[in-house]
């Protein structure tokens, strides 16, 4: 069938990436030029296109019995395409793996291939998606306590609070805010997923129009105490990608979610804020904003 000749993702391939990703990616963080431009650190995700189809090889999670794949992503044969994946491992004399397959792809290889893959689902890596309008003004019934926090806020912090849309002039106090914001809060964190996740904040903001994203900044008193922002995944979704803000403060980060969506994300029908990771305090507080449905990922082995 022919090798893939995959390179690393550069910026200028984000137009012919969201081609697919947009169309294809089923509004899973995962399927976007950002996130496959900005993590190459942790992924090395290279990309080949061919026949009408988008593949993705994480290289860096590749190892001595296995060749690391994201779905194929096009218009056409998809089983074909898979096929296509098991050649181009087979080159290497490896097997495939896909260490995040939506519940679509997983199914379609369990249906198409009986029986040459384990699949498993991993609720860590599964992806919270919420109604745009209801994250908007936290409508609705079930986000009451959410609208009761943001009132306690503004009631609080409103006189001295300032939000405004993210833009360059912003990026230099963004940066010493999150310099800033690690100092504090390295020792109850994961320090060194901490430090890859500031180096992907300084790549995003040094490439930030030319990877479409979109975000906003909180003042107090003149100064910075919050930012957060995205990218379009598609007309449908919204990719909330990083926020932060001083814990100091309470219900800050409340604040930044709303204002984001209603401020940038009120195009697309859902706000896709990612995994938790199995982190028990992250996966509490993505439940308490009720999702209005998960993106299932599933881990899929080659036998």
């Amino acid at each position: 069938m022919g090798e893939l000749c995959f390179a690393p993702v550069a910026i200028g391939d984000y137009d012919r990436i969201y081609e697919k990703t947009s169309k294809y990616g089923e509004g899973s963080c995962q399927h976007s030029p950002v996130s496959m431009y900005s993590m190459q650190e942790k992924y090395g995700e290279c990309i080949c296109e061919r026949d009408g189809f988008l593949y993705t090889l994480r290289s860096r999670l590749c190892d001595e019995d296995y060749r690391v794949y994201l779905a194929p992503l096009g218009e056409g044969n998809l089983k074909e395409a898979f096929e296509r994946i098991f050649a181009d491992a087979s080159l290497y004399g490896k097997k495939v793996k896909f260490v995040t397959l939506t519940e679509t792809y997983a199914k379609f290889l369990e249906t198409e291939f009986p029986g040459r893959f384990g699949i498993q689902e991993d609720r860590d890596l599964a992806e919270y998606c919420y109604l745009s309008e209801k994250m908007a003004a936290f409508s609705g019934g079930k986000l009451v306590s959410r609208r009761k926090e943001v009132k306690r806020f503004y009631k609080e912090y409103g006189e001295r609070t300032e939000i405004s849309l993210l833009e360059p002039s912003d990026f230099t106090e963004i940066l010493d805010f999150e310099r800033e914001w690690l100092f504090e809060n390295a020792e109850t964190h994961d320090e060194e997923a901490l430090e890859r996740e500031a180096r992907f904040i300084e790549r995003h903001l040094a490439d930030y129009d030319r990877l479409r994203l979109s975000g906003i900044v909180l003042r107090m008193d003149g100064r910075v105490r919050g930012f957060c922002y995205g990218t379009k995944l598609s007309g449908d979704y919204y990719d909330g990608i990083i926020q932060k803000a001083d814990r100091k403060i309470p219900n800050i980060y409340k604040v930044l979610t709303m204002e984001l969506v209603k401020r940038c994300a009120g195009e697309c029908r859902y706000f896709n804020i990612e995994e938790d990771l199995g982190v028990p305090g992250l996966r509490t507080l993505k439940c308490a904003y009720h999702p209005d449905h998960l993106i299932l990922k599933y881990r899929v082995t080659e036998r």
